[in-house]
């Protein structure tokens, strides 16, 4: 199994400072196969600020019939003002919640690259196979550390 990783970047503004776009990493690995991944560039001396969540949750969030918001723990995904971009709530329901837009097109070129890897509903086949895969290189290690 590959452990290379699909990414993209995403053009992102805060919500309460919608004219300071930054650039944001979306990424997937092939050796997690149920999730995906933000990373915000974190302020300076700061560590990185990588976000994780369900592939299915950015899915149900970019279907255009679903209306309302998506999520119910740290990140949870709704509707913007704007139709082209999806809002993102990060630490919703706290004084500390931050409120980000990212533009639908590019959160769905990126979706679609990994379904394109690895489709909806076959991730645990993926993630048996390293297992297996695994398995045998740490077996057969084992033997030639044997012999």
């Amino acid at each position: 199994m590959s452990t290379s990783r699909i990414r993209t970047t995403l053009q992102v503004c805060l919500a309460d400072q919608p004219n300071r776009v930054f650039t944001a990493r979306a990424f997937y690995e092939l050796t997690d196969p149920y999730a995906v991944h933000i990373d915000f560039p974190p302020p300076p001396g700061a560590r990185d600020n990588v976000w994780t969540f369900d592939r299915e949750l950015l899915a149900t969030a970019l279907d255009p019939t679903h209306k309302g918001v998506v999520g119910a723990g740290n990140i949870r995904f709704t509707e913007a003002e704007a139709t082209d971009y999806l809002a993102i709530i990060l630490h919703p329901g706290t004084p500390q919640a931050c409120r980000l837009y990212a533009r639908r097109d590019e959160l769905t070129s990126f979706l679609a690259q990994t379904t394109r890897r690895i489709p909806f509903g076959s991730e645990a086949d993926w993630a048996e196979a390293d297992w297996d895969r695994a398995l045998i290189r740490l077996t057969t290690q084992m033997r030639r550390d044997a012999s």
